[in-house]
């Protein structure tokens, strides 16, 4: 594994974004500093490459997406870290409105600071291969059928499905219209967020439709444990 420090700001595996996004729309959240359990630390600054992985991911999502917010929780013992990361990348930091209620809660957080109009682009922290020029189709998916969420039944969701037809909920994208929903889910201790997605207007994004960009495979692989740790490192090399 190569140790140098390298600069997060630029992806290598991102393209440039199609033109059509209007950014405005779409805010960008990369969820992070959550417990870890599995891997025993904060994985989002393990490094691949010699960048942390939420700086890949933030790579990718910044020419995607309008504004940048990294969610945390105010507990988490390198907040200093994450400070000084949002203002490198000109993100906002943002401490989860509630404790350890998963992914849900911060896409409630996500939507909290999202205005009527807008949606949240969720991703987390540790989806190193995630690309520009996906999170750009995804968008473009999104504005393209719900444009300024101004459509009959603005209450949507936009997730995709990886080559196996999983849903991929941490790489989707929620109009802030949900945020009664998910208040309404989180009080009923309902945390599932695949809950909501059976529950609203839901456009699903099959594999077939960007199985033709560039490492398609690869956009959903995630870290959880010291073994996908290890497996991620190969698979870069």
């Amino acid at each position: 594994m190569n140790t140098e420090r390298k600069s997060p700001i630029s992806n290598p595996q991102s393209t440039n974004p199609q033109s059509a996004i209007k950014k405005s729309a779409i805010r960008g959240f990369i969820q992070a500093g959550g417990r870890s359990s599995r891997m025993k630390r904060d994985k989002a600054w393990l490094e691949i490459d010699g960048v942390p992985m939420i700086e890949r991911v933030i790579a990718a999502a910044r020419p995607a997406a309008g504004r940048l917010g990294i969610i945390v929780n105010a507990a988490n013992p390198q907040v200093e870290r994450y400070e000084k990361l949002a203002e490198s990348c000109d993100a906002g930091l943002i401490f989860d409105l509630h404790k350890h209620l998963g992914p849900l809660g911060g896409i409630h957080t996500a939507l909290a600071h999202c205005v009527t109009g807008e949606s949240a682009l969720i991703l987390a922290c540790d989806l190193p291969f995630i690309t520009t020029e996906f999170l750009s189709f995804l968008c473009n998916v999104h504005q393209g059928e719900n444009p300024q969420s101004q459509s009959p039944n603005p209450q949507s969701i936009t997730v995709p499905l990886d080559q196996s037809n999983r849903l991929q909920p941490l790489a989707a994208i929620y109009d802030q219209s949900l945020k009664a929903v998910v208040s309404q889910m989180l009080a009923a201790d309902e945390l599932k967020v695949d809950l909501l997605q059976s529950r609203v207007p839901t456009r699903l994004v099959g594999f077939a439709e960007f199985s033709h960009l560039r490492d398609a495979e690869r956009f959903f692989i995630n870290v959880n444990t010291p073994e996908e740790y290890q497996a991620a490192l190969r698979r870069f090399s």
